[in-house]
């Protein structure tokens, strides 16, 4: 990010408040504020769906700030009028850009973290579909975190990780939110147009201890081997994108998003799935433990709740409740079965010893 592009305050200091009559500061929640020139248009978002689903994934909502007016998007509530054009929004629109250091005419995004710090600034010329430019940045951000290292520390020094979750969708949003709303020539595209797919290659993958020999394209994952080739469907595919967890197997004693892996990448090691914990007709304490403890409602989640809760007990990392819920953080339950999940392992820990 070049100096020209950076807009203060800088990264790294306190936001300025946000003195915009209808707008309510809400403390510790991640926001992208974005000062638009043009507005909004009064046109809706032509991608809700995809939009909300990205802000309800990065615990974040954006807030669009002009002279045309004010808009809030949250994730269940995808654009919500705060204030319309008019002298008095003028006059707070201006004082905001000035405290942001916006020039008039300019367009800037800043990202915000919940105790009020910024993380992220950018400013680019406006050009293309704002709302479609959005969704794809949404998108783009999701498979960054997806591609990150939860268990990499140095990742961790400066951002939890709904504050790196919520960079990274302002790193892909600064380049499509805002990315050349005026014409720009794009570089030739040097990919062989003629260029077909690789060729496929041959895998063996030892699934719950039986070898089975695939002949796979190389970017199938290994979820959709599992589902699709090899018939284990006990794992699920919720996402697809590694923020879920419903597809969580273990490769070694280490849990995976297996929709994040490639098949290709499990050869010669040992996986475990969901179908591979019972004892013959006897259940795995785990297993046994969130029935007992009744861990689960529509039970989509349940297969990769009971994997990652097995390969966190093997890490050794979290005894708590408080240690278990962090652990377990990257596996969500859509109904909401938490203390009962947190009661089954903690039963579970105590029969395993």
């Amino acid at each position: 990010m070049s100096a020209s592009d950076t807009a203060d305050p800088s990264v790294g200091t306190s936001a300025p408040d946000l003195a915009v009559s209808g707008l309510q500061r809400r403390t510790h929640v991640p926001h992208v504020l974005a000062f638009v020139r043009d507005g909004l248009g009064g046109e809706r978002p032509i991608e809700p769906a995809a939009i909300r689903a990205e802000l309800r994934g990065l615990g974040a909502e954006l807030v669009v700030v002009s002279l045309a007016g004010v808009w809030r998007v949250r994730a269940d509530d995808p654009l919500e009028p705060v204030t319309g054009a008019g002298d008095a929004l003028a006059a707070e629109v201006a004082a905001a850009s000035e405290g942001y250091g916006v020039r008039p005419g300019d367009d800037a995004v800043f990202v915000i973290d919940g105790r009020g710090v910024v993380r992220f600034t950018h400013r680019l010329p406006l050009r293309g579909d704002v709302w479609t430019r959005l969704s794809e940045a949404l998108a783009i951000a999701g498979r960054g975190v997806r591609a990150r290292d939860a268990h990499d520390a140095r990742q961790r020094v400066l951002f939890t990780r709904r504050e790196w979750a919520v960079t990274c969708l302002v790193a892909g949003c600064a380049t499509a939110f805002l990315a050349g709303c005026k014409e720009q020539e794009r570089p030739p595209d040097r990919r062989d147009a003629g260029a077909g797919p690789p060729p496929d290659v041959e895998v063996t993958l030892r699934i719950n201890g039986k070898p089975h020999r695939l002949t796979l394209d190389p970017r199938t994952s290994l979820l959709d081997a599992l589902r699709e080739r090899i018939g284990l469907t006990g794992t699920k595919k919720g996402c697809d994108m590694g923020q879920c967890g419903a597809c969580t197997v273990l490769i070694g004693a280490r849990r995976v998003a297996s929709c994040l892996t490639l098949a290709v990448m499990a050869q010669g090691k040992d996986v475990t799935t969901i179908e591979g914990l019972a004892d013959g007709g006897a259940l795995h304490p785990m297993q046994r433990a969130f029935v007992e403890h009744d861990g689960l409602q529509c039970g989509y989640c349940t297969p990769g709740q009971i994997m990652s809760a097995i390969g966190m007990l093997g890490e050794g990392r979290a005894r708590s409740d408080d240690e278990v819920r962090e652990q377990m953080s990257g596996n969500l339950c859509r109904c909401g079965a938490y203390p009962n999940i947190i009661a089954a392992i903690q039963a579970a820990r105590r029969t395993l010893g």
